[in-house]
């Protein structure tokens, strides 16, 4: 599902919130006057900016549609130094030769009930895309879930010029990571890999909140199978970024990062708690994620959506009404993101090989 699953999170909060009071930011600054920002340890590629032309896509499509609510300048938040395009190109054609992977994140299989973008599969597929979801273990680590995508990735047949895009959601993307470096010959027959809000660098709240974690998720997850049971622990910064500076991403793989900021209003009532823990250190979050912790090495910066880490990506909020719903009543329109993201894939890609 995500870093730390909603009942998990009530749980959470009603253990601590009377040991902790809200905290007080350190920091304090808008959006548009923060640049994008990458945590990368010595070595690793910085990141390149696709803000312009992934804005240009996202607000066209999104105009097409017409739908009520939709408005691409609210949705894709605007950090400071965002390039302007000098001549916005029309929308690109889909390209169905793109095989999509999805990776979930953790506990998705604790919560059958609200699979990885179920709008937007639909969508892709009447596109004439191939979509199907891994079924990797939701409180297992990197290492277990890697051998899961490796197998998938193995049986997964290619058309002729066709292109494997993994897309990892959360810590899915980690997943995705370890699965590249353990198993070269596989990872040859990726084109591309795609995190959405993905804990590329971990996050706090996992240094913070695994032992509770760990002496709370047999008991609130006990209908949930095990795994191996490193699911928030391997989330811990120190570890995710000791991961990176150890190892490199196979070169011949196109990159694409797209992070998810919210404010406060707007973060479902479940991640309250763990969301002020992140005020206290940044401004710009998720309600589980730092916008700076969201990038991967060598990566495309797509841009922020606006939504809190399991909006952009989960119907929790039609299955878990009272726990996911947020104050401001926002719903992010979720079909229409992974469509402008596969036209730009489709795109970028291009004719390569």
């Amino acid at each position: 599902m995500s870093l730390l699953s909603a009942p998990l999170l009530a749980t959470l909060v009603g253990i601590t919130m009377g040991l902790t009071g809200c905290a007080t930011p350190l920091l304090a600054y808008k959006a548009s006057e923060m640049p994008p920002l990458q945590l990368a340890v010595v070595g690793q590629p910085s990141f390149q900016d696709g803000r312009a032309r992934f804005r240009e896509i996202f607000c066209e499509l999104a105009a097409r549609e017409g739908q009520p609510g939709v408005d691409c300048e609210k949705l894709l938040v605007r950090l400071a130094a965002e390039p302007s395009s000098q001549a916005p190109a029309s929308l690109p054609s889909h390209d169905p030769r793109l095989r999509i992977l999805l990776v979930p994140g953790g506990f998705a299989e604790c919560f059958k009930d609200a699979p990885l973008f179920p709008e937007a599969q639909p969508r892709l597929k009447a596109a004439g895309y191939s979509v199907s979801t891994i079924p990797v273990s939701g409180r297992s680590g990197s290492a277990y879930n890697a051998w899961r995508i490796a197998v998938t990735v193995a049986r997964t047949p290619l058309p002729p010029g066709g292109r494997l895009v993994l897309l990892g959601y959360s810590k899915g993307i980690t997943d995705i990571l370890e699965f590249l470096v353990q198993y070269p010959s596989l990872a040859a027959r990726v084109h591309a890999v795609v995190s959405i809000a993905g804990s590329v660098n971990g996050s706090p709240l996992a240094n913070r909140f695994t032992p509770l974690y760990e002496a709370a998720d047999d008991w609130v997850l006990r209908n949930c199978p095990p795994g191996d049971r490193n699911v928030a622990m391997e989330l811990r910064r120190e570890l995710r970024l000791n991961w990176l500076a150890r190892h490199r991403l196979p070169s011949h793989i196109r990159y694409f990062s797209l992070g998810t900021i919210a404010p406060e209003a707007e973060v479902a009532r479940a991640m309250m708690l763990t969301d002020d823990s992140l005020r206290y250190v940044d401004p710009l979050r998720d309600g589980q994620l730092i916008f700076y912790d969201q990038l991967l090495p060598g990566s495309t910066l797509l841009g922020y959506m606006r939504a809190d880490h399991w909006a952009v990506a989960l119907p929790l909020q039609e299955h878990w009404h009272v726990l996911a719903t947020n104050w401001a009543g926002t719903h992010f329109p979720r079909g229409l993101l992974l469509e402008a993201l596969m036209l730009h894939l489709s795109e970028a890609l291009g004719d390569s090989t």
